[in-house]
């Protein structure tokens, strides 16, 4: 499984996580002993005592000490702390409920189907009216309280805590008596039309309609959550934590063994996240990989060749560890090659079409696996690898060094003719594939070249503009174009004629591609030295191409491919891709990735300021000072699972002409906003995927000071020109009286 772990360097307020939930928007609210914290996959926010909004209150829960957490369904987050009662986050903020004199610990919350709010204390349990405000106490007697609530699909509500397991009937409560003398339910949640029930001792299926109880063979449960497949993943007291294996037993979870893990949850992006009292707040990703290696192979050489079988399975070929057949059901057996072969060193595998397997190794034999035995067919005196091929009128190929051979080969499986190809004398062949403008392609060291009849038909090489002369993988899709993967060179797409370079300079991950597969779904699988990289769109690749990266975070340890000999990727019978790793193999299955569209997250703006000084966003228009200069804008989206692979764009009207790509940055800066009402959209997507239909929008308000405004200034302008014109007949009837003086 892939893991991560969130602490006080990553933002986390503090690394005692009490409760975790995720809301209907996307965000993962975290509750700890150091205030509130909200999550977007790459940043936290913190809401303390010391947060303040735009307008300076204080904009955070009553007490930093977070217990518990629940959001309501008209999407209220619902806090519950230690020493404070009860706080609300809706559009406008944070209030204060003042239940239990604003002191009690609230230790569990649920809404009823009516809507009301469940809530268990250590002063009792309470009812909560989220329209009215009316809170009606249920008890008062217990000096602990309860810390666990569920309520089944008849609205009938249990507790659990020290007294006990109860079932609540209007203000009575009737005890349940737990099985085996335990007398304290750590654990209650629903399971169906039963309970999951965890005592301190045992975890319990307990079904209310025939009062029976079940042990399913859990010690000391203290959390558990229920994943998407149905099953159900329990943290213990031990700090284990174990999941469902699905034949009725458990299965530990070693990643997640750590001490003090005290909840659990699963978000909508099929991650699963733990709190633990002391070792902050960890993630855990389904493995994307298997893995086949030392534990089920008996070796921990690289992987080297991969080839079908014919029935369902695989044979492996590891480099120096020998040969392996890997059966449809998973299971490995080594076939020995030696004393047939001078080495265990597999370099190239191939099934040829009478179902016979042929190796080639890397100190220069051709063998044949042969009636369940390898034997030797030929060696080379140059003691140099040897790729194997079969083309498609049945003659093989082999490139040993810098020689390339076609041979007939007899049903026996003994070489009749040996031919040199000597269009390719001098060049190292890693790969031949069909070509679909007639013949084969030879791709090595030289670069590609198209063989037709004997004859070079196309080549690309550095001189024709390839990036590289060493040229690993080729693939031909259907809209002609041709890529064409290099060592150190990136890829390379050549279409018309014309080639167009792709590296980490302009969207790929991984500057060596040893080998290039199509899943059948539009996308094109590279692997390298950093991994495997999908490309979800090769299609729409113009100056710059998107690429996703998948390495040791997605079960793929370790991340690089043993590709340079021969070809590195194999897909089998039922779609699944195969990468010889540089210790064992790993294996994919592009059917449990996001398609070639995935779904766009939410954008959402979270902050605003102008030089600096924050701003109040909880209306519904962000009014700016005048005269506002360097207005500064956060925004994000969640995406919990690969934040990574977040992009942005956005837009001011009245500003920007169009959209701003922003790519992984969730900043603006604006150095001057002009007078007037504006609107700024932000979108995002995912690589690979579209841009959200709906954008967030803000409303920017720049109001424009009196004196500044057009009517203003056409009003000075209309009194200038009366002064003038006064001003002239002044003059004109003074000089008229003075001429008459004069005379």
């Amino acid at each position: 499984m892939g893991i991560r772990l969130y602490s006080g360097d990553d933002g986390l307020p503090q690394s005692h996580v009490n409760a975790i939930v995720q809301a209907r928007d996307g965000y993962l609210w975290v509750g700890t002993f150091g205030g509130l914290a909200r999550f977007d996959g790459t940043t936290f926010t913190i809401f303390h005592g010391r947060s303040r909004s735009g307008s300076g209150r204080i904009d955070a829960p009553a007490s930093d000490r977070i217990t518990s957490l629940l959001e309501s369904r008209d999407g209220n987050l619902w806090i519950g702390t230690e020493d404070a009662g009860l706080s609300i986050r809706g559009r406008s903020g944070f209030r204060h409920l003042p239940v239990c004199a604003a002191s009690c610990q609230v230790n569990a919350m649920l809404q009823g189907g009516d809507g009301a709010i469940w809530a268990a204390t250590n002063a009792g349990l309470l009812k909560l009216d989220p329209v009215s405000g009316e809170v009606r106490w249920s008890e008062h007697s217990s000096p602990v309280g309860d810390n666990q609530l569920a309520m089944d699909r008849a609205g009938t509500l249990f507790v659990g805590g020290n007294n006990g397991l109860h079932r609540v009937d209007g203000d009575a409560f009737r005890n349940i008596a737990l099985p085996a003398n335990d007398r304290t339910v750590w654990l209650l949640r629903l399971d169906g039309d039963s309970l999951l029930v965890g005592t301190e001792t045992e975890l319990y299926r307990y079904t209310p309609a025939m009062q029976r109880w079940l042990a399913l063979g859990v010690a000391q449960p203290r959390d558990a959550a229920q994943a998407p497949d149905g099953r159900w993943w329990v943290a213990q007291a031990t700090g284990g934590v174990l999941a469902q294996d699905g034949r009725g037993g458990w299965q530990e979870a070693p990643e997640l063994s750590v001490p003090g893990v005290a909840n659990l949850t699963w978000d909508n992006e099929g991650n699963l996240w733990a709190g633990s009292g002391h070792n902050g707040l960890l993630k855990v990703r389904a493995p994307l990989f298997g893995l086949v290696g030392e534990r089920r192979l008996g070796t921990a050489m690289a992987g080297r060749a991969i080839a079908a079988d014919g029935e369902g399975g695989l044979w492996l070929g590891s480099a120096c560890g020998g040969l392996f057949h890997w059966d449809a059901d998973g299971r490995a057996r080594a076939v020995p090659m030696q004393p047939a072969l001078s080495s265990s060193c597999v370099f190239s595998l191939l099934l040829d079409r009478q179902g016979r397997l042929w190796i080639g190794t890397a100190n220069g034999d051709l063998g044949l696996l042969d009636n369940g035995a390898v034997r030797r067919v030929d060696t080379w005196p140059s003691k140099e690898p040897v790729n194997v091929w079969q083309r498609g009128d049945g003659a093989y190929l082999v490139s040993t060094g810098g020689s390339t051979f076609a041979l007939d080969i007899d049903a026996g499986g003994r070489i009749v003719r040996r031919q040199s190809i000597d269009a390719l004398r001098g060049m190292r062949i890693g790969s031949v594939s069909k070509a679909l403008r007639g013949g084969y392609w030879f791709v090595g060291d030289h670069g590609a070249w198209r063989l037709q009849g004997g004859q070079v038909a196309e080549h690309w090489t550095v001189d024709d503009g390839l990036s590289s002369r060493f040229a690993r993988a080729l693939h031909e899709d259907a809209s002609g174009s041709l890529w064409i993967g290099t060592y150190g060179g990136g890829l390379n797409r050549i279409k018309d004629g014309r080639i167009q370079y792709y590296d980490r300079s302009n969207g790929l991950f991984d500057d060596t591609v040893s080998c290039i597969e199509d899943d059948g779904r539009g996308r094109l699988w590279l692997a390298g030295n950093l991994g495997v990289t999908v490309l979800p769109s090769p299609g729409q690749a113009g100056a710059s191409i998107e690429s996703v990266r998948f390495a040791e975070r997605d079960g793929l340890i370790p991340a690089e491919i043993n590709g340079g000999g021969s070809v590195a990727c194999y897909r089998d019978g039922q779609g699944r891709l195969w990468f010889s790793l540089v210790s064992g193999f790993g294996v994919l299955d592009p059917a449990k990735v996001p398609g070639t569209d995935p779904a766009p997250p939410t954008s959402h703006v979270e902050y605003a300021a102008v030089n600096g000084h924050a701003l109040d966003l909880s209306g519904p228009q962000l009014v700016l000072p005048p005269f506002s200069r360097n207005l500064e804008i956060r925004y994000t989206a969640v995406n919990l699972g690969r934040p990574q692979e977040t992009l942005f764009r956005f837009r001011l009207a009245g500003v920007d002409r169009d959209w701003v790509d922003a790519g992984q940055s969730r900043s603006l800066l604006y150095p001057v906003v002009p007078w007037g009402v504006h609107q700024l959209e932000v979108q995002a997507r995912v690589v690979g995927g579209p841009w959200v239909s709906a954008p967030a929008v803000l409303t920017i308000v720049h109001p424009q000071p009196w004196y500044q405004r057009p009517w203003i200034w056409t009003l000075i302008t209309l009194l200038g020109l009366l002064v003038l014109v006064a001003g002239g007949r002044s003059d004109g009837i003074g000089a008229s009286a003075w001429r008459r003086l004069r005379s």
